[in-house]
């Protein structure tokens, strides 16, 4: 069902909603009715939940405690989105019994805002850890911009789930670990060998970007963008092109369209090639580790040469590209690609002809597709397991829709098959780079142009980055300012797959689960 039928269907149900920027819906609803409307969502409409967010009534700052709940639906195959909403006082509608990783949003929401979970099967803090003050909620309007929050110890201890039995032993790993990694505790609980449950207790380091995003002029956001998660910089900064020039009806030439996307792919290859890297290193394997770490920092070495940054900072930006990209660049890339084809070839055949590496990958670490599903799980950890979904085919940007066809999707949902969808996406991204240069017809000058948003408008952008599909919502306040930014990012959700991965293993396989999945600690600790 297309947005524009759907409309017409809740119109009818006597439900008031409005189609914004082309492809979302907007639905404004009581709050009595929130859990019919969702159930009638998934159940008759097939819209698949993706996020649910709070942001202060912006026609009513001056008025206690006035909330909106917002609830994110795709349809995927028709590419729009639905946005559920209702305004609340105090609570929060739980939906736990009905969409399975509700509570992470329900308990985030909890904790930023203050409001009570109704009915929530887990309403432990999320966010809150035992040193923060117990009413303090950094993202309402009264709590001030810069305020630091003080170690108060009030918030009572995180309650793991408890194990028992004979041989049943648990294992804390974290949230301190022996390397220059963020923090995060893992909570195995373990009978005999295996792993009979695994706990991850992350966002030790709430860094307020969301607070921060409301008190940056917006000409300037893009540079915060892409500091959320240094390993998708690019794809941070492109979420932000996308919501603005969304905003403002803005076109973009094709040319720079192109440009984006060789920017795009360049750090989807560095970043796999060190995800596949390091499954090897976990392994032992140190020949093609060091092989494919070598072609990674000659890849950053490219990004360095055509952008000025190894991570392509401050490259794409709203209404425009920051960079100069002429024929020498043109000419550096394809120069570097090409002296990497063959050799990084070589190196992945000596992993899949290496019977001690297959040992060690085959049928390890496996999410079944069901469950994949249940958790809502994206890009290449969701693809693994079956999930036919990537953002860049269903809902195309920049010139995607040209190429992206078809996606490259696993069954069984292992370490293996992670492995494998990596080199897959490398070589895809090869190509997808070689057609976009092949677009780009002339040089492209830096144009960089000063924009007002206008207050009140809102919208949706969503792009697929390394680590699966980044949801970002945008409503512009006073002063060319942003009222509420939220980010949905892929990490949020597919931590949890990896809990499930490790059931069964044992613990030494962990970090090869682990890094397989390569999830990423700070886009929780936004």
């Amino acid at each position: 069902m297309n947005i524009a039928l759907l409309k017409e269907e809740l119109k009818s149900q006597k439900y008031n909603s409005i189609i914004k920027n082309i492809n979302e819906l907007y639905v404004d609803i009581d709050i009595l009715n929130v859990k019919e409307l969702v159930n009638t969502f998934l159940s008759k409409y097939k819209l698949k939940f993706i996020a649910e967010f709070c942001n202060e009534d912006s026609k009513k700052l001056d008025i206690e405690n006035s909330f909106i709940i917002n609830i994110i639906f795709t349809n995927s195959k028709e590419g729009y989105f639905v946005v559920l909403r209702y305004k609340t006082k105090e609570e929060i509608i739980s939906l736990q019994n009905v969409l399975f990783q509700s509570h992470l949003f329900e308990r985030e929401i909890s904790d930023l805002f203050g409001l009570k979970i109704i009915d929530g099967i887990d309403t432990r803090e999320l966010v809150k850890h035992e040193k923060w003050s117990k009413d303090i909620y950094p993202l309402r309007k009264n709590f001030p911009y810069g305020a630091r929050l003080h170690e108060k110890n009030e918030i009572p201890p995180y309650k793991f789930k408890a194990i028992a039995g004979d041989g049943a032993y648990q294992i804390p790993v974290g949230p301190v670990h022996a390397g220059i990694i963020e923090p995060g505790h893992f909570r195995f609980s373990v009978i005999g060998e295996p792993i009979e449950n695994l706990e991850i207790r992350l966002n030790y380091k709430h860094r307020g970007i969301e607070k921060i995003c409301e008190n940056i002029e917006a000409n300037q956001l893009n540079l915060l963008f892409e500091r959320m998660a240094c390993e998708s910089s690019v794809a941070y900064a492109e979420s932000y092109a996308l919501l603005i020039e969304k905003l403002l009806k803005y076109y973009i030439p094709n040319e720079i369209k192109a440009t984006r996307v060789v920017l795009l792919e360049l750090e989807r290859i560095y970043n796999f090639l060190g995800d596949i890297a390091g499954i090897c290193v976990d392994i032992g394997f140190s020949y093609p580790a060091k092989k494919y770490g070598y072609f990674q920092e000659q890849i950053h070495q490219l990004c360095e040469r055509i952008t000025g940054s190894r991570f392509m900072r401050n490259a794409i930006i709203p209404c425009g590209i920051n960079i100069d990209f002429k024929k020498e660049q043109i000419e550096d890339i394809k120069a570097t690609l090409d002296n990497m084809k063959n050799r990084m070839n070589k190196i992945i055949g000596i992993t899949l002809d290496a019977v001690s590496f297959l040992d060690r990958v085959e049928n390890t670490g496996i999410v079944r597709n069901k469950t994949a599903r249940k958790l809502y799980m994206t890009g290449v950890v969701g693809r693994a397991s079956g999930v036919n979904y990537d953002v860049r085919k269903s809902f195309p940007y920049e010139i995607y829709e040209i190429f992206k066809k078809s996606n490259n999707i696993e069954e069984i949902g292992g370490v293996f098959e992670r492995y494998k969808l990596k080199i897959s996406e490398i070589w895809d991204a090869f190509k997808f780079i070689s057609i976009s240069l092949d677009c780009i017809t002339k040089d492209i000058i830096k144009t960089k142009k000063e924009f007002n948003l206008t207050e009140g408008t809102e919208a949706l952008a969503a792009v697929e980055t390394v680590k699966g599909e980044l949801i970002v919502y945008g409503q512009v306040g006073k002063n060319n300012k942003f009222n509420r930014i939220y980010f949905k990012t892929p990490s949020f959700t597919n931590w949890n797959g990896l809990t499930y991965a490790v059931l069964g293993e044992i613990v030494p396989d962990f970090p090869l689960c682990n890094k397989s999945f390569n999830m990423s600690y700070s886009e929780n600790d936004k």
